[in-house]
């Protein structure tokens, strides 16, 4: 628990936290007050319209930019190296991280849900019920947040770079509806969160992919973080 509250000021000195704050409410809000006005959206679905915008665009990227944000910390104050030489375990120091951005991420996502369930107020139904019902959809999500935070640093380890992982995901995000009209969009991590607001929609090859997803990302960051970090982490064309 030590580390985590450690690992958790250095991003808060950072500045991620302040502007995951602003998005989120901003986001959530603006689109919650839209389904607000729209009498065709009833408290069984405005979730949907409140949380789209966050899903679709915001969501994806921050988890990017906080995953790459806390690399670039360790980076930029060698904390990694002075680890090293202190005869730390590198495997624990970045277990420790993995589980501190999970949390991060999964906090943010967890007020998402909360804005949107007053909004569920606000048309009438009861916000308690919400993830009772809802339960598919929270679950997927869930999966998806651990899911991207193992594939964007599966990218700044194999590219070396915490940039051109970004820049992926940047495109990723913007182009990911780009596979909508051949329908398999959920083929993209980077649109897991709009799928899963649609989780009715999913076809049993779809659920399953996002396992299998999940599973490899997770094997293959625990390997990577046991041989060979240092190098992956600071070759010569790191950024």
């Amino acid at each position: 628990m030590d580390y985590i509250r450690f690992e958790l000021r250095k991003i808060k000195g950072s500045g991620i936290f302040l502007i995951g704050l602003i998005l989120t409410v901003a986001s959530v809000t603006f689109q919650g007050c839209l389904g607000l006005r729209v009498k065709e959206i009833t408290s069984d679905i405005i979730h949907v319209t409140a949380m789209d915008l966050f899903s679709t665009l915001f969501f994806p990227i921050f988890i990017s930019v906080v995953v790459a944000g806390s690399f670039s910390i360790e980076e930029v104050n060698h904390g990694i190296v002075n680890s090293y030489f202190s005869d730390i375990s590198i495997n624990k120091i970045y277990r420790m991280k993995l589980l501190t951005v999970r949390l991060v991420n999964v906090s943010y996502f967890t007020m998402a849900v909360v804005i949107t369930m007053g909004f569920v107020y606000l048309k009438g139904g009861n916000p308690m019920e919400l993830p009772v019902k809802e339960w598919k959809w929270l679950a997927l999500s869930i999966l998806n947040i651990f899911t991207l935070i193992n594939i964007v640093g599966l990218l700044i380890l194999f590219f070396k770079s915490k940039l051109k992982a970004m820049m992926i995901s940047v495109i990723a995000t913007v182009f990911a509806s780009v596979l909508n009209p051949l329908g398999i969009s959920w083929l993209n991590p980077w649109y897991g969160f709009e799928h899963a607001l649609f989780y009715r929609g999913l076809s049993l090859v779809a659920v399953v992919y996002v396992l299998a997803l999940f599973a490899t990302s997770e094997y293959l960051i625990y390997r990577l973080f046991r041989k060979g970090l240092l190098t992956l982490l600071f070759g010569s064309d790191n950024l």
